[in-house]
């Protein structure tokens, strides 16, 4: 064996008190992020804001189920739904929405009241079968 040989080889093996440092030294950061991520106050205040949306969202969908109530009532009475009841139905339901969107971290976006309330999107109802 000449004495370049010997030279490679020694550089191909792994000193295993060098791995173990390394290995301590990952397990040490990432212990430090968790706890960093645990302990940010950011997360606690979106879990504060995920209940009380969340409590929010529950309340507007029983509001949303008497609006549908109504709504059925006005179109059986009158033959048309109302149509500011219609209106605050597709505002209402984009709320919902927004919430939804928060609640899942699709949005980062606070809805109302850190936000103006949405508008209704004005829906066709005359060429919808139903």
């Amino acid at each position: 064996m000449n004495k370049d040989s010997a030279i490679v080889d020694a550089e191909i093996v792994d000193d295993p008190s060098t791995n173990e440092e390394t290995t301590t030294e990952k397990r040490a950061n990432e212990k430090s992020e968790l706890s960093d991520r645990l302990l940010s106050a950011d997360h606690w205040l979106r879990f504060v804001f995920m209940v009380l949306f969340a409590f929010v969202a529950c309340v507007a969908s029983y509001v949303v189920a008497v609006l549908i109530v109504i709504q059925f009532i006005f179109a059986l009475v009158t033959g048309e739904g109302e149509s500011r009841l219609r209106s605050f139905g597709g505002s209402l339901s984009t709320y919902l929405f927004q919430i939804l969107q928060y609640l899942t971290y699709n949005s980062e976006e606070k809805p109302f009241p850190f936000k103006d309330w949405p508008e209704s999107e004005d829906v066709d109802c005359d060429n919808q079968q139903g």
